[in-house]
Order: C-alpha cells, then sequence, then structure tokens
C-alpha cells in the first residue's frame, strides 16, 4: 500500500510580529500568504488571546524586536559570534545573520528573553516555522538592495558590505510594521531573492525536525479526513438505498398480499431468499480469510517507525495467461518498506507471529538505504 507524501512548503503561516518593551511587548498577529499585507495585522495583548484566534494547523512565523534584542554590522569572520558576545556562551543565544563576503549583518538575543514568546505556541502543539530577530531580514524586503529605512537603517555600499545604523528619524509603529511583513512575506514566499546568505535562528536540525513532524501530521489530518468522508459517504448512500429497497419491499408485499392467485409466487421468493441466505452463509464472505480482514490486522500492529512502500495481499501464483484461470496464493502476504532499524523490524515482527492466523514471518531482504533507514522485504505465511 502506496501512501502520498506531502513534499511542497506551507501556502500559509500564522505571522506573530513582537514588539518587545521591557516585558510590557505589543503583538500583531496575521494569517499570510504571499498577497498579505500590513493592513491585514490585528494587534492583541498577549500570545493566550493569540492562541485562541490561531489555526494551529499552519506552522508559525514569529519575528521579535526591541528590548533585549541586539543588532550589528561586523567583519565577515569565522568567530563573529565569540566577538559580539562580551559575556554568555554562544548556546545561550538565538541569532540571525544576513552574510555578504565583506560584513555580517547579525541580530541577536538571549534565549531566556525570546522563550517566553515561543513557550505558549510550543504548550499548544504549534509548530514554530521560522524564528526572526530584529533587522536581519529586513534586505529581502527590496529586490534591488538600496539603503532600506525601519528602526534601522541598512546601507550597501557596495557589492560586499553591508552597514547597520539606529534610524535617528523616529518611524511610526505601522511604518516599521509594515517593513517587517513585507521583508518577512517577500522571503518566505521567495519574492524578493538575494545570493547573500541568510540564517534564522531556528538551528537547521530542529527546523527539519519540525518540518517532518509537520508533515506527519499533515498526512495524519488529510488521511483521516478523507476516511471520515468515506464513511460518511458511505453510510448515506447505504441510508438510501436501503430506504429505497425497503419501499421497494413494502410495495412488493402490497401488490402480491392483493391477489390470491400470487400465493405461490410469495411462496417461491420465500424459498428464494432461504436460498441466498443459506448461499451467503456458506460463501465463506463472514470469514476472516477476507482481503480486508488481513489488511485490518496487519495495519493494526503496524508501528509508526515503518512504512510500507507495497503489499501484496494474496499475491499471483503464476503470470497471468490468455484464457486461463487466474490463480491466487492464499497463503501468502508480500510487504516492502522502509524502517529506521532492524530492532523495529524485529519487535515487529515477533507481533505479527503472535497472531493465530501467522504461520510464519519470513525474511526476504534487509538493507540499508542511508544512515537513517533500511529497506526490508518480508512474507507472512498464513495458517491453513
Amino acid at each position: 500500500m502506496k501512501l502520498p507524501f506531502q513534499h511542497s512548503a506551507p501556502k500559509k503561516y500564522n505571522l506573530v510580529l513582537i514588539h518587545n518593551h521591557s516585558g510590557n511587548a505589543l503583538l500583531h498577529y496575521a494569517v499570510i500568504s504571499g498577497q498579505t499585507t500590513a493592513h491585514d495585522l490585528v494587534s492583541f495583548e498577549s500570545m493566550e488571546e493569540i492562541l485562541k484566534k490561531a489555526d494551529k494547523t499552519i506552522p508559525f512565523i514569529i519575528h521579535v524586536r526591541g528590548a533585549g534584542i541586539l543588532a550589528r554590522s561586523v567583519e565577515n569572520a569565522p568567530n563573529y559570534k565569540e566577538r559580539l558576545l562580551v559575556s554568555g556562551r554562544e548556546d545561550e543565544f538565538y541569532f540571525n545573520s544576513y552574510e555578504r563576503s565583506g560584513s555580517i549583518l547579525v541580530s541577536f538575543a538571549r534565549k531566556n528573553v525570546i522563550d517566553e514568546f515561543l513557550q505558549p505556541i510550543e504548550a499548544a502543539k504549534g509548530f514554530i516555522w521560522a524564528l526572526y530577530i530584529g533587522p536581519s531580514i529586513l534586505p529581502f524586503r527590496v529586490e534591488k538592495l538600496t539603503t532600506i529605512q525601519s528602526d534601522y537603517v541598512l546601507a550597501f555600499p557596495t557589492a560586499d558590505q553591508v552597514i547597520l545604523s539606529k534610524n535617528e528619524q523616529e518611524l511610526s509603529e505601522k511604518q516599521v510594521l509594515t517593513a517587517y511583513t513585507e521583508a518577512i512575506i517577500n522571503y518566505t514566499f521567495q519574492k524578493h531573492t538575494h545570493p547573500d546568505p541568510f540564517y534564522q535562528a531556528i538551528d537547521e536540525e530542529t527546523f527539519q525536525k519540525t518540518k517532518s513532524n509537520y508533515k506527519d501530521f499533515r498526512q495524519f489530518r488529510i488521511i483521516g479526513l478523507s476516511i471520515l468522508g468515506f464513511f460518511l459517504i458511505t453510510l448515506t448512500v447505504n441510508y438510501f438505498v436501503v430506504n429505497h429497497l425497503n419501499q421497494v419491499a413494502v410495495d412488493y408485499e402490497e401488490e402480491i398480499a392483493g391477489y390470491q392467485d400470487n400465493f405461490a409466487v410469495i411462496d417461491r421468493i420465500k424459498q428464494e431468499k432461504q436460498r441466498k441466505l443459506v448461499l451467503f452463509q456458506n460463501s465463506g464472505m463472514q470469514s476472516r480469510n477476507l482481503l480486508s480482514y488481513y489488511a485490518d490486522e496487519i495495519g493494526v500492529t503496524v508501528p509508526k517507525d515503518i512504512q510500507f512502500t507495497e503489499m501484496e495481499l494474496f499475491p499471483l501464483a503464476q503470470q497471468l495467461k490468455p484464457k486461463h484461470k487466474v490463480e491466487t496464493d492464499n497463503s501468502r502476504i508480500i510487504i516492502h518498506g522502509i524502517t529506521l532499524n532492524s530492532k523495529i523490524l524485529d519487535d515487529w515482527m515477533e507481533d505479527l507471529e503472535k497472531k493465530e492466523w501467522v504461520q510464519s514471518v519470513e525474511v526476504i531482504n534487509y538493507s540499508r538505504l542511508d544512515d537513517r533507514n533500511s529497506i526490508f522485504h518480508i512474507i507472512i505465511h498464513i495458517r491453513e
């Protein structure tokens, strides 16, 4: 059984812009897409209020500026972070950086300053997709790098330099919000791209884990909704079909009851009904040997760290030939898949062998695919 995998980036995000005023923060929120503007932002008094409104099935992008946020333009050197930190360790800070060959625009803050805004989202099981700090995201506001004005002024005197200074001209909160909103939307939806590297505050390993968790969440949600929709449609169709059949049966009974000469017909119909019931009971359709029984039984046992790439229930006993009866091997189920390691596969095989209908589980092939995954090929032999 092959499942669909989602490779595309999200088309919408929860954007939260935070202006920190030494413990008294101004928060603005909007669900953003490629067409969002600063006019769509709505102010809130706390992150908890935002989370009541936010759609937590889409990821969060957070931007923090103000108190506790430091920004510098420094020489591009391997140890630039060590030179910036007067006290404290590097792992105690979040860093954003826009890097050119000659200089780096870096924004940074202590983690305890930022984490108080992230913790409510994490507690609500939200997906934090990106964390931007201070002015380092601003170069993406424009397509061609010129002077950029916001709460900071960014200048690009040469192709390899960036100069940062505090804006002496006090801009309105709306102007500053507009600058950051445009920069984030342009970067998120690839509108204004630059060749210079940009690094957000969430490290690559954490980001990849978030992407993987979000993909799994979307797959689970899509599959769950699809199954629910299928059963709702099936129940609805079944309801109308059963009602129709019941009405047809009532009409026939009324018609037959009106004719004394048709009692023999009624008797034959009853006999035919009884014969079909016996045929149904003897057909084996109520036995556990149906494909759906084994598919359900296997599906219940599969761990989340094992993914099927192919499953053959009752494979062909021989190649198909013209004018020959199709024969299947009802004693085997063949499964190909991917697992994290052999222990997970072994544990799952042990669980399968405990099933009363399983005679044995045979490993045909097991090999490493990469550092994290292995492929396997097993055959489940069904007890007669």
